[in-house]
């Protein structure tokens, strides 16, 4: 009969699974254990935060080195479920079974974890979340069978990630602009609390001919040599927002007049060519053609006191705190930031979906004005065989950009989160190797064992860790 754990007032899952683990490690016989865990999970990420029962069958073995190795699957409880699983034959073989006939995914839970996205639809193109956990989203983890939701994961293996209940991992997406002038320009927003690291991989050739992108990060220098106060600026870009805030809503009013007459509520997004339809058929008007135009030359002269860094495939931006910034359409970037939502509005091109007002005076009261450059990167190495650079080092983490073509040891105390940008490499750790390919994010449990990471051809991949 498997052990049976469950879960109370005062004891996690992460105990239990602990528990289970040093039970393995003095077992006097076999050297393996498999076990059932039964718990709530706090659906933290949700409204009203509401319980699911979870079920953890886990089968824990110790490797030549005594090291403990997971592997097993969590899925929704049901009385069926347990009734039969405590009534099987404890066996590796019979648990393994058991899973597949009833499609419920199997993880081996000391490797990497191979980290299956969700897509965020955005009114300027798309997010990718590798880490996400929100109400609009769960990131996942890729297992035999399917995927095991990400926080049911960390919360079982709290220790193992260094993560307490209800903490997250760095958050890693991919922020996806569409390739429109106008539509797809991201929020010029700021953050109190979140910081952001951004890695150019794609620069759109229709929107950038000459391969050479933008991103709009503080305000422009130039444009402050004409005023003689930081205040004197403040007001007339306030100024500048507040007159074309008032058409982009008369603008956004008309239509939403469309979006209702196509039956769509005003509050939802629609795609961008439909947006771009929408005005060509609204500047067929007299009024509503003055409008348009009015908007676009406004929007003009508020963009003229930001200010714009041009960006191309590889370059890195780091954004603080405090620092108003707008990645611009058609440049894709890798995003690592601290994993907190956020932001105060200054200005957007669209309407903003999300809330029903800007957060222009607030914003400027807290802006970091004295922005003046990007920082390059930090070379740590020098091995022909191998680059390293720290694009960012905040002080809640760090990310290392590595160009490799050989071997590279991973040792953390602390859990990583790796993203392949381009190539392919593999992870192995005694006898176990895998493979991954650019586009794949994992996120690698801290642990005893030390990962080795190899490329038989050049590679650039990332590397986050927390502090």
């Amino acid at each position: 009969m498997l052990i049976h754990y469950c879960t109370d007032q005062t004891t996690t899952a992460a105990t239990l699974l602990e528990k289970a683990i040093y039970q393995a490690q003095i077992a006097q016989s076999g050297q393996m254990q498999n076990v059932l865990i039964q718990f709530d999970h706090t659906q933290y990420y949700s409204p009203d935060q509401p319980l699911i029962a979870l079920l953890a069958l886990i089968h824990i073995k110790l490797d030549a080195c005594a090291i403990p190795v997971m592997e097993g699957s969590i899925f929704v409880f049901t009385p069926e479920h347990l009734s039969a699983l405590q009534s099987m034959p404890d066996s590796y073989q019979a648990i393994r079974d058991y899973c597949q006939l009833h499609s419920l995914p199997w993880l081996f839970m000391s490797d990497p974890w191979c980290l299956a996205p969700v897509y965020i639809p955005k009114p300027w193109g798309k997010e990718i979340w590798y880490t996400g956990i929100e109400v609009r989203g769960q990131a996942g983890v890729q297992a035999e069978g399917g995927n095991i939701p990400l926080p049911w994961l960390l919360e079982l293996m709290s220790t193992q990630t260094g993560l307490v209940e209800k903490h997250q991992p760095i958050l890693l997406k991919v922020l996806d602009p569409l390739a429109d002038e106008v539509y797809g320009d991201l929020y010029f927003e700021l953050h109190e609390e979140k910081q952001e690291v951004y890695v150019v991989t794609h620069v759109d050739p229709q929107a950038w001919p000459n391969g050479t992108g933008a991103i709009q990060l503080g305000f422009a220098a130039q444009k402050r040599q004409h005023y003689q106060t930081t205040e004197e600026f403040k007001r007339a870009y306030l100024a500048a927002v507040k007159e074309y805030e008032l058409v982009r809503r008369l603008l956004d009013n008309r239509l939403d007049e469309k979006k209702i007459a196509h039956g769509v509520s005003p509050s939802q997004p629609v795609a961008a060519s439909e947006l771009i339809s929408w005005i060509n058929e609204l500047s067929q008007a007299d009024e509503s053609k003055v409008l348009i135009t009015k908007e676009a030359e406004l929007r003009r002269v508020m963009n003229s006191f930001v200010a714009d860094y041009p960006l191309t495939v590889g370059d890195v931006v780091t954004v603080p705190r405090l620092v108003p910034h707008a990645l611009q359409h058609g440049v894709r970037v890798i995003e690592f930031q601290t994993p907190v939502y956020e932001r105060k509005i200054l200005s957007f091109a669209q309407k903003v979906l999300t809330q029903s007002h800007w957060d222009t005076e607030d914003a400027l009261r807290l802006a970091d004005m004295d922005f003046a450059r990007l920082q390059p990167p930090e070379r740590l190495n020098n091995d022909p065989q191998m680059l390293i650079e720290r694009i960012v080092n905040f002080e809640d983490f760090e990310v290392l950009r590595i160009q490799l073509n050989g071997n590279y040891l991973l040792t953390r105390n602390d859990y990583s989160i790796i993203m392949i940008v381009q190539g392919a490499l593999s992870l192995s750790a005694a006898d176990k190797i895998t493979f991954y390919e650019a586009g794949q994010a994992l996120l690698i449990p801290a642990a005893k064992l030390n990962w080795s990471v190899s490329s038989s051809a050049p590679c650039i991949f990332l590397v986050a860790s927390p502090h």
